[in-house]
């Protein structure tokens, strides 16, 4: 056993923080035009990413290897669990699923920043500096309010508690994860959105760059929602295949967003209209991820699929306050710059149906 993994992790969790913290400031500096610059912000992002995955190996490994002494591994895994269920118990808590999205965002970002190269110059410096954002966030929920390497009151334990056997089904292998892509995809559009708001670049550029990503978030949010129809479909007590859950619901409104912002960009493209529905919708989608995990994480509704109640909804609350307003601001400061070159000609044209 390591002796000092509990430590070692939480130290990581530190070093995330400190290296987005660099990254940001690093990127923003590089708006200026200094290739060197940038250069170091997509190795600190690349740093902070790979930090993240160090995370989960880490807790990976305390998992396999029946490491007790840490509170969330007792909590969630026991002797007799099986390896591909002891992998799942990585998301089936709250502080290991915030880990988790982290990770997955880490390997958003690390794809981003490395498809980004020598492409959206103007963009790169402000679409790190949002993602670096967002990781500090999940980095500061982990280390102030949900650290998944906290040591276990009173030590280590022969045993753990075991993960919920309602969870130890072959769609806990599949369903969350697949969910957690279409959730934190949405990230990047997010980032180039606010990338364009602050240049001021606000032609086609980065519509089409977060279409791509979008429609991949969206992809993973269908089939996320539909595995978890057929799970609920299995289990007695969950309702069918929907149950009209709030739960079930607020990981169905951002698919619903994103679906009406994957047919708008269209006419954004063709047509050089809905400039601003088209960042609403970018907005709100990201926002809505937010707000479904708050929902799930936080406590406050009656739901099977919530986590029990907890202070985590403060942090979640807070930021997205943070993302209403600095979306809002933004989009009100570029309005000059978002109107539209055609109008609705016609009511009964496919723009005004829409």
């Amino acid at each position: 056993m390591w002796e000092t993994l509990p430590e070692f992790g939480t130290g990581v969790l530190y070093a995330v923080l400190v290296a987005a913290a660099y990254t940001f400031a690093v990127s923003i500096a590089s708006a200026r035009g200094n290739p060197r610059l940038l250069s170091a912000a997509r190795w600190g992002a690349y740093g902070t990413c790979a930090m993240i995955g160090l995370g989960v190996l880490l807790l990976a490994y305390a998992f396999i290897t029946h490491d007790f002494r840490i509170r969330y591994v007792a909590r969630y895994s026991d002797r007799s669990m099986t390896d591909p269920y002891l992998l799942t118990a990585l998301w089936g808590g709250q502080d290991g699923s915030l880990l988790w999205w982290s990770f997955l965002l880490a390997i958003y970002t690390s794809s981003a920043v490395a498809w980004m190269r020598g492409k959206y110059r103007a963009l790169q410096p402000y679409v790190i500096a949002t993602l670096m954002v967002v990781i500090s966030f999940f980095g500061i929920l982990m280390l102030f309010a949900a650290n998944p390497f906290e040591v276990a009151i009173g030590g280590g334990k022969l045993d753990g508690e075991g993960l919920n056997p309602l969870l130890q089904n072959f769609y806990m292998i599949i369903h969350p994860p697949s969910l957690y892509i279409g959730f934190v995809g949405c990230s990047i559009p997010f980032a180039f959105a606010m990338a364009a708001l602050v240049t001021g670049r606000l032609d086609n550029e980065w519509i089409n760059a977060a279409r791509k990503w979008m429609l991949f978030a969206w992809l993973f949010l269908s089939i996320g929602n539909a595995l978890g129809m057929l799970w609920a479909y299995e289990e007695l007590g969950w309702g069918g295949y929907w149950a009209w859950d709030p739960v079930e619901n607020a990981a169905c409104l951002p698919w619903w967003t994103a679906s009406a912002y994957l047919h708008s960009t269209m006419i954004q493209e063709r047509r050089v209209m809905f400039k601003v529905w088209n960042l609403f919708l970018i907005c709100l989608t990201f926002f809505l991820t937010i707000f479904g995990t708050f929902l799930t994480r936080s406590g406050m509704i009656a739901s099977v699929h919530s986590f029990a109640q907890s202070e985590i909804g403060i942090f979640f609350v807070y930021f997205m306050v943070f993302i209403f307003l600095v979306s809002t601001v933004l989009i009100i400061l570029r309005i000059p710059k978002l109107t539209s070159e055609s109008h609705i000609e016609s009511v009964a044209s496919r723009e005004a149906a829409f």
